[in-house]
């Protein structure tokens, strides 16, 4: 089972102070050590805003939201930490700088009978390019590339029906999966195809590890597929993890997936040691469907970890029209699950970052 996603908001502003007291002719006090940079999680909502929240407390900030309109999505932090690119359903991408607030939308095919779709995004890690993920059946399938100094598209990447996008930590390579389950493997620097690695079935969700040595990679039968990137093959298959999103701890040890306990009837998070490829845990998430089989549970579609890797959120929905959207925040030392309110619909992409 997969669920697709949309929404958007966010802010934020960060003061820094220094200074120097001279005590005497011949001796001064050494400058203060400038605060370190608070962690923030930005979740998508469809109801067309980004929303931050303080990942110290919880708490979403009450000011710091960002309007995106449309059907805001996927969300990336630059590498900087100062901006967000949101993808939109409504044809266009949002460049939100986060400490102004201000938006800069970079729009695409907005024709009334074929308007691109836009889909999976990345970041490169020098920050100088985006690339996103592109669907249009009449005009061609491609992943655009932008420029994020000039925030245009600057080149065009022919792939069939990409769907989801990631980077390797080094910047030289883009794996972008597409139709019947290929996964395009792409040269950066010409922005041209080098090979095609064959999966079993389409791509839900992937990460790609620290050391840019293998790709975990989700689909609808609910097994993890594990790609060695060098051999450019399958090597590891994991069972009933999870249909979702996927992401990897910052030091690599763990990768967490989000996903639906089918016999619980209740959202998930598996949890893998990627050292064994194996399931270590599995931290249910919201409310179990009531035995009579009335009501709704929470559909979990991305999950983010913080830098630090001590918290992970959670995002996804209760069916579209919900009134109330909900992020799960999870400590990852206690498996403690935190709800938190967000916006007024479905929560849909999430990502973290320091500012």
């Amino acid at each position: 089972m997969h669920f697709q996603r949309s929404a958007v908001r966010r802010t934020i502003a960060l003061a820094v102070t220094s200074g120097l007291a001279l005590l005497t002719p011949t001796a001064a006090t050494a400058a203060p050590h400038p605060p370190k940079p608070q962690v923030y999680a930005y979740v998508t909502s469809l109801d067309g805003h980004v929303y931050v929240i303080d990942t110290r407390t919880n708490r979403v900030q009450g000011l710091g939201t960002t309007t995106v309109g449309g059907g805001p999505d996927q969300v990336a932090v630059t590498p900087d930490g100062a901006g967000l690119y949101v993808t939109n359903a409504l044809k266009y991408v949002s460049v939100v700088n986060i400490a102004k607030t201000t938006v800069t939308n970079i729009p695409f095919d907005q024709s009334e009978l074929s308007p691109d779709i836009l889909y999976g995004e990345a970041i490169a890690p020098d920050g100088k390019h985006a690339y996103v993920a592109v669907q249009n059946p009449f005009h061609g399938d491609k992943v655009s590339v932008i420029d994020t100094a000039t925030k245009q598209v600057s080149a065009t990447i022919q792939v069939s029906r990409p769907h989801q996008v990631v980077i390797s930590p080094n910047g030289k390579r883009l794996y972008v999966t597409g139709d019947k389950g290929g996964l395009s493997v792409i040269n950066t620097t010409n922005d041209q195809i080098i090979t095609t690695i064959h999966l079993d079935e389409p791509a839900n969700g992937m990460a790609v590890t620290p050391d840019g040595k293998r790709l975990y990679v989700t689909g609808n039968n609910g097994t993890v597929s594990v790609i060695n990137l060098a051999k450019r093959k399958i090597v590891h298959t994991i069972p009933d993890v999870g249909t979702g999103g996927v992401t990897i701890s910052p030091n690599g040890k763990r990768a967490y997936v989000v996903g639906v306990d089918n016999k619980a009837k209740q959202g998930k998070v598996s949890v893998i040691n990627t050292t064994t490829d194996t399931v270590t845990k599995t931290i249910p998430i919201g409310d179990t469907l009531p035995t009579n089989g009335s009501g709704r549970y929470f559909l979990p579609s991305e999950v983010a970890v913080t830098p630090d890797g001590k918290n992970a959120y959670v995002v996804g929905s209760y069916g579209h029209g919900t009134p109330q959207g909900t992020v799960f925040a999870i400590d990852t030392a206690t498996d403690a699950v935190t709800p938190i309110a967000v916006g007024a619909g479905d929560t849909m992409g999430v990502a973290t970052g320091r500012l």
